[in-house]
């Protein structure tokens, strides 16, 4: 597959998340097949797009040795949004692809996919089933929204997006957007890859 790189696109990311479901481990550096879950993401949208931020609120040592900005919440474990946020303001480009660092099989043409629907704010994915706000573009624009949400104590990733009316984009193929929440997940996936 040809590989596109956009110019007007960096990448975000997310992997400041606590671990609760993984029982408090760090989900970015937990192996997948030998390699840990961020390495497949970076490798996956590193073609993609001008340059890549990782949001990140611990183990950051480790993060500091990828050749790649690091950016902490300034609250930390105020869920995506905070870290969505956070990176916004660091990026350079006027869009960001957000996706969490624990989606493995990212489309090779997913910035390709979004950005023929821009200029459109916030430009987000669904599956056949359900939307899937971890994966789209963000305007940089959108980081004085999201701060004033999570200001009034708001939350809910959801709730934010509805709020923007983001443009959607419907990909049929739901196994990209597979999160390994937990060892199992890990397990049952690389087990898959085997088969």
């Amino acid at each position: 597959m040809a590989k596109t790189v956009h110019p007007a696109v960096s990448a975000i990311i997310l992997a400041g998340g606590e671990g609760r479901r993984m029982g408090g481990e760090d989900k970015g550096w937990l192996d997948l097949n030998g390699v840990p879950l961020i390495r497949h993401v970076i490798d996956r949208v590193r073609p993609q797009v001008s340059d890549i931020v990782i949001s990140a609120n611990r183990n950051l040592q480790r993060y500091h040795s990828l050749p790649f900005p690091i950016i902490q919440d300034s609250t930390p474990y105020l869920g995506p949004l905070g870290g969505i946020a956070a990176c916004l303001k660091h990026i350079t480009t006027e869009y960001a692809l957000v996706i969490p660092t624990d989606a493995p099989l990212v489309p090779q043409d997913l910035v390709t996919q979004l950005y023929n629907h821009a200029p459109a704010p916030l430009v987000l994915c669904r599956d056949s089933e359900r939307l899937q706000p971890l994966f789209g573009l963000y305007h940089r624009s959108l980081a004085d929204s999201i701060d004033q949400f999570l200001l009034r104590g708001e939350r809910k990733l959801g709730l934010w997006c509805k709020q923007h009316h983001p443009l959607i984009v419907t990909i049929g193929d739901n196994q990209v957007f597979t999160n390994l929440n937990s060892p199992e997940d890990i397990a049952k996936f690389e087990k898959n890859c085997h088969n």
